[in-house]
């Protein structure tokens, strides 16, 4: 019975050897003998119970899991060959911190087990020494391979396998790199918003306020059953408020949407909604002192002033000086206004548009001078503009031009040919230097010099087309929109004169000097004809 016992001794002495040996080989197969070593130690021993077997197989299976372990972890220390080891130890060639316990005798066994039975003893010494040298080589080695200079990877599988997994894992820490993403798009978010609606505000608040408007005032015509959406199309046309939609939903909730009024009304852009709706429920200007002006093709600057006046519109020399100076009103047609640093008699002779307006007595001059420049706008399309720049012409030049054919011609029908002399001979200059128009002459003599604080035969001579090449400084009336037309759209002729018989305003065309001066004498001979005729019916009236 003894030497069964002692035969389990050895047997617990080889678990202990295989269990607590040092790392001395890489490969899985010398864990894989040991393990068959149990087994075949198990075996052989006599008596053995199905228990106890089970137990020793569950240590050999903790021992080969043990060692497949160890086998992937690196060396810390040189291996020794194990002849050496025996040699220095007789036989065991386990490290001497595991010497001592496998050699301990199976009285000391029996004291620290609680005097248990030996082979009892045995499978709890081996599961407990499988369980602390798996726990040492996952939790110690590392470090050890850390202070031998060797960064140890960390190996999730194999802490879950030994229990020491620690608390905080990796979800956890994406869980809270989420969180921080998330926080930021939300933040990004709201300030996107807040961007967006401090926008609109500011948008939105200038034009409800007429904030940094323009402060010029303008006569804006309600017509007679206007909706509240047509009134506020009407004042985005007249440039009294920018967001109609936005006036609709203000007039909707003042209940004033249903008490607007027709008729002419004084409005400003920089007026607050609340303003305008307050002018628009009030009485329009009073119809009563309205007043009809017709101002004819062709008309000069200052005809037109003394007309005004006329009327009790306004002060002529006022108007003249507003109306040559300072008439900016933010239109389209500004844009293309020259500089005015040439030399021009009147800046802005030839866009007082000829037509018929409805002023009011005593009317502020700056809206006189508004609604006739606002009218020029309206006449001058984008078709016009494009055609101009074909032609290389700018809008002053054409302009100018249609002044000269309005003043040639005495009727629309021959406006287009009469426009073609002067553009044949602006495209043969060397032959034909000069335009040689008489309304030309006329306008300096009965314009400039009259109105002239003194004498500039430099500003005379710019505008005489006997004197000058091309076009004249400057316009000399205010042409209709049928000769505007003709300058840009000239008929196609070889003409380079004409001579009209300003009686029967008749033209006669000519393409060679020759030509003119028969038509010259023609002109005169109907002249004389019709002064005769004029001069018989005359002497038959005092004989009766």
């Amino acid at each position: 019975m003894e030497k069964k016992e002692m035969s389990r001794d050895e047997l617990l002495d080889e678990i202990l050897r295989e269990t607590a040996a040092p790392k001395t080989t890489n490969s899985p197969d010398s864990a894989t003998a040991a393990s068959h070593r149990v087994k075949s130690a198990a075996s052989a021993s006599d008596g053995q119970n199905d228990g106890r077997a089970e137990t020793v197989h569950t240590a050999s299976r903790r021992m080969d899991t043990a060692g497949m372990h160890t086998a992937s972890v690196p060396q810390t220390e040189p291996i020794q060959p194990e002849s050496e080891l025996e040699s220095e130890t007789g036989s065991d060639p386990a490290p001497a911190a595991w010497r001592q316990t496998a050699s301990m005798p199976a009285e000391q066994y029996d004291e620290m087990s609680g005097h248990t039975s030996t082979f009892d003893r045995m499978g709890e010494t081996a599961s407990h020494i499988a369980s602390q040298t798996a726990s040492r080589r996952f939790s110690i080695d590392p470090l050890y391979a850390d202070l031998e200079g060797e960064s140890q990877p960390f190996r999730p599988e194999l802490a879950r396998a030994a229990g020491t997994e620690p608390l905080s894992t990796r979800p956890r820490k994406k869980r809270k790199k989420h969180r921080v993403v998330t926080a930021l798009i939300m933040i990004i978010v709201i300030i996107a918003v807040s961007v967006l609606l401090s926008s609109l505000m500011i948008v939105y608040g200038r034009d409800l306020l007429g904030i940094d408007s323009d402060s010029s005032t303008k006569i804006v015509t309600i017509p007679q059953g206007a909706t509240v959406k047509d009134v506020a199309q009407v004042l985005e046309e007249a440039g009294i408020i920018d967001k109609p939609e936005f006036f609709v939903l203000i007039a909707g909730m003042s209940d004033k949407d249903g008490d607007i009024k027709p008729g002419d009304h004084e409005l400003r852009a920089d007026m607050a909604y609340e303003t305008i709706l307050s002018e628009l429920v009030s009485d329009p200007l009073d119809s009563a002192l309205s007043v009809s002006v017709t101002f004819p093709e062709g008309i000069r600057l200052v005809d037109a002033a003394d007309l005004l006046e006329e009327n009790n519109v306004c002060d002529a020399s006022e108007f003249l000086d507003y109306f040559d100076n300072d008439a900016q009103f933010g239109l389209a047609y500004e844009e293309y206004l020259p500089s005015f640093q040439d030399e021009k008699f009147y800046h802005m002779e030839g866009y007082l548009f000829p037509d018929t307006y409805t002023f009011y007595q005593e009317m502020d001059v700056e809206l006189v001078c508004e609604k006739i420049l606002s009218n020029f706008n309206s006449k001058i399309t984008t078709e016009m503009y494009d055609r101009m720049e074909a032609l290389d012409l700018s809008l002053d030049d054409t302009i100018t031009l249609a002044s000269m054919i309005q003043a040639e011609a005495g009727n629309t029908e021959q406006m287009a040919t009469i426009s073609s002399v002067f553009w044949n001979r602006l495209n043969n200059a060397t032959e034909y230097p000069l335009l040689q128009s008489d309304p030309t002459t006329k306008y300096v003599e009965e314009v400039i010099k009259p109105h002239s604080e003194s004498y500039d035969q430099d500003l005379y001579d710019s505008y005489d087309t006997y004197v000058c090449t091309g076009l004249p400084a400057g316009p000399i009336g205010n042409p209709g929109l049928d000769a505007i037309t003709a300058a840009l759209y000239p008929e196609n002729t070889n003409y380079y004169y004409f001579y009209s018989n300003i009686d029967t305003k008749e033209t006669f065309f000519a393409e060679t000097l020759q030509e003119h001066e028969a038509n010259q004498e023609k002109v005169k001979q109907q002249q004389a004809a019709a002064e005769e005729a004029a001069d018989e019916e005359a002497d038959g009236d005092a004989a009766e």
